[in-house]
């Protein structure tokens, strides 16, 4: 007996169509967003509304609540925490499902990236975080639970004379980078270091070859994600034939007006090309990493990144809690350098100081501070670099 679900949507063509509002075609001109936020309202109303789907909705509402002409800095900044707080608890709360796990393990389970998690406890707990975070970590939720979910709703259909396979995600990937290959194709032909004459007609060059790269991160899935591992795979930022101690100062200055201007047009793209980078250069510490060209210049990108004018304005984007917690797991030369940089770099960004003693370490003071809305992953948290504050003093305002 075929098993009966209830739906708040009347037929899968309304859940179709309220896709195609909340992630419309580009060349469609039209602005539907508002609208399927509002059907989304009256379907939670009705009861059984899968999470996702209202989690796209609060995500979008607070997009569209980003107009400072209309709404306080600080209301914006409200509303789009909450919005991501709710899509992240409605995934990784150990308490709405049956399985007891942290919010670290459910996150691992669900592919969900652990600076999502981080970012969560930072809304929750801290000072809101700033409005370029969380511009940022709304656009990357839209686009994971796109692949998540929305991209998994088509209805089968019946394949015309013979089976003809359905394209799956490595086919997509294949075709995406053969997209990204050829849109970089003008980089790769520039040689390494221009003479000065040739600076305008490089930044000419940068920009026509940034425009289709946004276009791919942006209306692609997993597009960010595609353009960081070809950057990295095929030897574009740290070259095949480099020698370890080697400077990669013409590199820098050959593709840094390409990645800015990626950047920029796709904010989400440098908290993927980082926490990619960082994954590079993660691993055992043995005298082959330390002597390794590749994972020094990996580790001289993100020096570069971290600490150059040309990046300042870019560093509010970068996932600084998920680089620390990614080095303090996998100690090695690079990542015990790298962590130095994040703790010195001068960023907009607060991140927690990490212990000095073990994560395994409970001292009485310590559990005697626990927030209790922490629970049981609070031991899951110290070993990723949370810690409580060492005096809190209850006083009224206005007094010393």
């Amino acid at each position: 007996m075929p098993k009966i679900v209830f739906t708040p949507w009347k037929d899968h063509s309304e859940l179709l169509a309220v896709r195609s509002q909340f992630y419309p075609d580009p060349l469609s001109g039209s602005d539907l967003r508002a609208n399927a936020c509002r059907t989304v309202e009256a379907w939670k109303l009705r009861g059984n509304l899968p999470h996702p789907v209202e989690a796209t909705a609060l995500l979008t509402d607070a997009i569209l609540h980003d107009d400072a002409a209309k709404n306080s800095i600080f209301s914006i900044r409200a509303t789009y925490s909450a919005a991501f707080c709710r899509f992240v608890t409605g995934l990784v709360d150990s308490k709405l499902h049956g399985q007891r796990k942290t919010m670290f393990q459910r996150a691992v389970d669900l592919g969900l990236p652990a600076s999502f998690v981080e970012l969560r406890h930072e809304a929750t707990h801290r000072e809101l975080p700033s409005l370029v975070v969380l511009r940022g970590a709304a656009q990357r939720s839209l686009e994971w639970l796109w692949d998540y979910y929305w991209a998994k709703i088509d209805l089968p259909t019946a394949a015309p004379s013979g089976n003809v396979p359905k394209p799956t995600f490595q086919d997509d990937f294949t075709v995406m980078q053969a997209e990204i290959r050829h849109s970089l194709e003008p980089m790769i032909q520039t040689e390494t270091a221009e003479p000065p004459r040739k600076k305008i007609k490089s930044r000419h060059t940068a920009s026509l070859v940034s425009q289709p790269l946004v276009s791919i991160c942006r209306n692609q899935d997993q597009g960010a994600y595609v353009l960081s591992r070809v950057l990295l795979e095929e030897n574009m930022l740290v070259p095949k034939e480099r020698q370890i101690e080697a400077s990669l100062d013409s590199t820098f200055s050959k593709w840094d007006s390409v990645l800015e201007s990626i950047s920029e047009g796709h904010p989400a793209f440098l908290a993927v090309l980082t926490e990619e980078m960082v994954n590079e250069i993660a691993g055992p510490d043995d005298s082959d990493v330390r002597n390794d060209p590749y994972k020094e210049g990996i580790y001289m990108w993100l020096d570069h990144i971290l600490q150059t004018k040309t990046w300042e304005i870019h560093r509010r984007r970068l996932p600084l809690a998920y680089l620390l917690a990614t080095c303090e797991d996998n100690l090695n030369h690079w990542t015990k350098s790298l962590m130095t940089l994040l703790r010195n770099a001068s960023g907009d960004v607060d991140i927690p100081r990490i212990r000095e003693s073990s994560p395994d370490e409970n001292s009485a003071t310590d559990a005697e501070m626990v927030p209790d809305s922490l629970g049981d992953d609070w031991d899951e948290l110290k070993a990723y670099g949370w810690e409580s504050l060492d005096k809190w003093t209850s006083r009224p305002l206005g007094v010393a």
